[in-house]
């Protein structure tokens, strides 16, 4: 049977430190005080005594223990990521002085990423340098595993009922889309001269590579949204319109990374689209007037390969958008 992934990058980060501090109430005992917001902007937790069963019920470890919580709202992240020792690194300051302080034996830090050997031979030597018993770095992996162990603690989380491919937040987009509502309206004549400059990419050959269907490509995309693509472009190109295009990008960033984590859920590129009209549709009231934008944003991230892949032209391999 294939292990069940349990989408923790969809949760945030308070819902992840509440998983955190419930699996720590599991293995070390009652006594864990739940995560509070300290001065330095972290999250911290702690557990004074024997634990119940850590690492393992046979040889508990006892003690002064800190917990921390790194949670990151992007699937397939990696505690070998240099943005990952970075926050770690920040954390040697504090684990030094708790340890001089008599209060942090154990070090435990739960993250939401993959957890590899190689990393874990590194940090356990810089942690373990700062004069504390034991360090232990719980990944994606560990975490998934004491999910499939404890069913009450599993159906807590706010998306274990959720039977979407994968969630985002459309806020952003929303944003976005309102800012370009009013951009467009100002002069709805220019919207219409840009299907020239987007023919020139290979769209039958990235079609198929994605699966977008013909019927789709043409009734949808070229009739419905490529005349509107210039003005797109004008929009985010234009230096007043600057935090939007951020807004825009970092949107495209969470879309693509999803789309390419939970592409087999999905049939055609066309479902890929319905579905995320759909999630972002659900503003209904910030949208009034402006939902035939989503479509035409959607589109135009396709199209500029933010989102999908596409084939370079030197040789057959495939590459995601951003290489």
């Amino acid at each position: 049977m294939l292990p069940r992934d349990y989408r923790l990058h969809e949760l945030n980060e308070d819902e992840f430190e509440k998983l955190v501090v419930r699996i720590c109430v599991r293995w070390l005992g009652e006594g864990v005080t739940p995560f509070a917001r300290g001065r330095d902007g972290g999250r911290d937790g702690k557990f004074h005594g024997t634990a119940n069963a850590f690492p393992s019920a046979a040889s508990p470890l006892s003690g002064h223990f800190v917990l921390q919580a790194k949670h990151i709202s992007a699937p397939n992240r990696s505690c070998s990521d240099p943005d990952f020792a970075g926050l770690l690194g920040k954390e040697h300051g504090k684990i030094k002085r708790l340890n001089g302080d008599g209060i942090c034996d154990h070090y435990l830090v739960f993250a939401n990423r993959k957890y590899t050997g190689g990393a874990d031979e590194k940090f356990m030597k810089d942690l373990l340098g700062l004069g504390i018993n034991s360090a232990h770095i719980i990944g994606v992996e560990r975490l998934h595993i004491a999910l499939d162990d404890y069913a009450n603690i599993r159906e807590t989380l706010p998306n274990w009922l959720d039977s979407s491919p994968f969630r985002f937040n459309p806020d952003e987009l929303v944003e976005v889309i309102g800012a370009l509502h009013a951009y467009t309206k100002d002069d709805p004549a220019s919207a219409f001269d840009s299907a020239l400059d987007f023919e020139k990419l290979k769209m039958p050959l990235k079609n198929k590579l994605n699966g977008v269907s013909d019927e789709y490509y043409k009734q949808v995309i070229v009739a419905q949204s490529m005349p509107h693509f210039d003005r797109v472009a004008q929009f985010l190109q234009n230096p007043r319109n600057e935090e939007f295009a951020a807004l825009y990008h970092d949107a495209a960033d969470e879309l693509k990374q999803k789309i390419i984590a939970k592409r087999a859920q999905f049939g055609a590129f066309d479902d890929i689209f319905v579905f995320m009209y759909e999630q972002i549709q659900e503003k209904r009231e910030a949208l009034r007037g402006k939902r035939r934008l989503i479509s035409i944003l959607l589109h135009y991230m396709y199209f500029n390969c933010d989102i999908g892949i596409k084939q370079l032209e030197e040789n057959e391999d495939v590459v995601h958008a951003d290489a």
